[in-house]
């Protein structure tokens, strides 16, 4: 009974006095509600802008640092495939919106598209040789020819005899590559080229070739648009990777590049439609520190991140278009829509440079403005503008307050009144639980005692030899077997009750026949029913098929159908009725025993728990066999139901759901 006490102690502690002084604290309102509700809307208001510089402070941090590492992680190499992996990293950050790469303020990256989709003459500084273009969209006779004779070879797979046409064709033509209509096929060629390689089992050969037609393709020269880029290097990695003997680095350096290439395309389209300054001119208009590797600056109100040395060489620099919807996102994310942020009714709005709302909460017309300020920091560049709430709002919110104290109250009282009732209840349960076991332990000893005193007692005289007729002797070793076996099932049922309780029992759940399970048992308990003097009578629809663990059903009928021998009289009937209904199974298992008063009806099912006495009842037992029923029958999701009348019997109903077929 010292839990009792303990938990008497514990639970005023925890629940009476702190509730005592919340009820009490509860009465002391503050006399002067509006004053204090717009004193703290004010305070509100300052934790609100530290709220939100938090979240935009946080968010920069997070995508700089990550930006710093992706820096420090580059190659200071300047090969195109090289700023392929540098850009494609950088554009991975939601803080770069797109970028180009300049190495000795030339462009390398996106490269500039020799010829422009409106099919004019390339411009000036692309390297091309003006009085060599021609715009023609037809190849020279003698081109053509050579391309026919190099297809020939190709498709006899005469594929040395190729590679040496396509070589000497490239050589003797390559003024002809610089036009438009050739340019095409310069690299057509070239991807012809590296199949006869690696037709003629020249993998490694083939793999320089591609390397270089990759990063020919990356400087971009030659083509009307980028998707014939995309294509000309999604031909170019298929072919290689589809190679059996390619190393594995090298295959997956190729696919990297392919997977990559699609976002070089979206980079390159967006820097050539959306960027209104060309990226030389920005670069020429900012301020370089070589002390500072990376620079924040606005271009017409748009800002622009310059990377440079030590992060990369001195002659390479970055210029990134900055996302300022991801500082907007963020503060949406963590300050609007977090299921527990304490800002969700705050009406706020944040203007960016060019004095354009970036998120702003609903409904603000004529509002007044109760707090302006501006983000500290470079970037983003944006104010917060809080707005005053409205007076029915004001006066809403103390409303709110006050109910919120009364509410409080009243939880505190309705949590004394349940946590009394709970505790006393315990109380009752504990004592309960304490009597049922130490009537159980009675009950378990005198059940244990019987069978050890027959064991031993046969067991002295076999011992001593003063029977000397065999069929006695025999007879005793026989007895000495039941009791043994009476004791095992005793210990047995505990255990096994133990197990479910702890749900150590592992139930192996199929497709049975309950009829077969309830045929079973009644054949095992024929003998002792017969010896009792008592009818059996079965009521079986047959192939009564459920789902569940044989063994814990056939358990389940054998402790019903004991204990109907066990409290029925000689002369009287038992019947065990199985019925198939539409997607129910009904068992029932009727006796005309000595019944159930309805005091001990609702308990029945508690463990150790024995109607009466348990030194003076005349059957005995532990008390848990009912309770092992109902723990198996709650597994198997069935429902029990108990009929009883004194000395008129009693009849159990079990429902089960039917096992469906697929």
């Amino acid at each position: 009974m010292n839990f009792s006490k303990h938990l008497y102690q514990v639970f005023l502690l925890s629940t009476l006095v702190p509730g005592l002084i919340l009820a009490y604290l509860s009465f002391r309102t503050v006399k002067d509600e509006r004053i204090l509700i717009e004193k703290s809307l004010e305070s509100r208001n300052e934790e609100f802008a530290d709220a939100v510089q938090g979240v935009v402070d946080k968010t920069k941090a997070e995508h700089l640092a990550r930006l710093q590492d992706q820096l420090q992680r580059a190659s200071s190499n300047a090969s195109p495939d090289n700023y392929l992996f540098l850009a494609t990293d950088l554009l991975d950050n939601a803080l770069v919106q797109s970028l180009a790469i300049f190495h000795d303020e030339e462009m390398v990256f996106p490269r500039r598209l020799l010829y422009q989709d409106t099919g004019n003459a390339a411009p000036t500084g692309t390297g091309a040789d003006d009085s060599s273009q021609d715009d023609s969209l037809e190849l020279p006779a003698y081109a053509q020819e050579a391309l026919a004779a190099i297809q020939t070879e190709f498709r006899a797979t005469r594929y040395l005899h190729a590679v040496r046409l396509i070589r000497a064709f490239a050589h003797a033509g390559d003024s002809l590559f610089s036009t438009r209509a050739g340019s095409p096929y310069k690299f057509g060629l070239r991807l012809l080229e590296i199949k006869c390689l690696i037709g003629l089992n020249l993998t490694e050969e083939a793999v320089v070739q591609g390397r270089e037609m990759i990063q020919a393709l990356l400087r971009g020269n030659g083509f009307t648009s980028y998707h014939q880029v995309h294509f000309y290097l999604s031909e170019t990695v298929n072919l290689l990777t589809s190679v059996e003997t390619l190393p594995r680095e090298i295959r997956d350096y190729f696919w990297s590049i392919h997977q990559k290439s699609e976002i070089f395309l979206l980079n390159a389209e967006y820097v050539s439609q959306e960027w209104k300054a060309s990226p030389e001119a920005l670069l020429r208009s900012q301020a370089l520190d070589f002390q500072k590797p990376i620079q924040i600056n606005y271009l017409d109100g748009i800002p622009y991140l310059i990377i440079g040395y030590p992060w990369l060489d001195k002659e390479t620099r970055v210029i990134a278009r900055l996302n300022e919807s991801v500082f907007a996102e963020a503060v949406q994310a963590e300050i609007l829509q977090a299921k527990k942020s304490a800002w969700k009714d705050m009406d706020f709005e944040l203007v960016n440079s060019r004095e354009r709302p970036v998120l702003t909460t609903d409904s603000l017309s004529d509002r007044k403005t109760a707090m302006g300020k501006v983000l500290t920091g470079e970037f983003p560049a944006w104010k917060l503008v809080i707005f005053k709430k409205k007076e029915s709002e004001v006066i809403a919110l103390g409303r709110r307050k006050l109910t919120l104290l009364y509410t409080l109250l009243g939880f505190s009282l309705a949590a004394l009144l349940i946590g009394s009732f709970a505790v006393l209840q315990g109380l009752r349960n504990e004592r309960r639980m304490v009597l049922m076991k130490s009537n159980f332990l009675s009950a378990v000893s005198h059940e244990l005692k019987t069978p050890l005193t027959a064991i031993r007692m046969f067991a002295e005289i076999l011992e001593s030899g003063r029977q000397t007729q065999e069929d006695k002797r025999k007879r005793y070793a026989a007895l000495i077997g039941e009791e043994a076996m009476r004791l095992h099932g005793m210990i047995e049922g505990i255990l096994n009750f133990t197990r479910l309780e702890e749900r150590q029992s592992k139930l192996r759940f199929t497709e049975l026949d309950l009829t077969l399970a309830a045929q079973e048992v009644a054949g095992l308990m024929a003998g002792a029913f017969e010896k009792a003097g008592i009818k059996l009578v079965l009521q079986l629809d047959p192939e009564t098929k459920v789902m569940g663990d044989f063994d814990s059903l056939r358990s389940v009928v054998q402790n019903l159908l004991e204990n109907s021998l066990k409290y029925s009289q000689t002369d009287t009937t038992v019947t065990v009725l199985l019925a198939n209904e539409s997607d129910k199974a009904v068992l029932r298992v009727k006796d005309q025993g000595i019944g159930i008063s309805s005091a001990d009806l609702k308990r029945i099912f508690d463990k150790f728990y024995r109607a009466g006495d348990e030194l003076t009842r005349k059957t005995k037992g532990s008390g848990l066999g009912l309770a092992i029923v109902k723990q198996i029958l709650d597994s198997h999701h069935a429902q029990i139901r108990v009929n009883s009348k004194l000395n008129e019997g009693t009849e159990m109903i079990i429902t089960f759901n039917k096992a469906i077929h697929a």
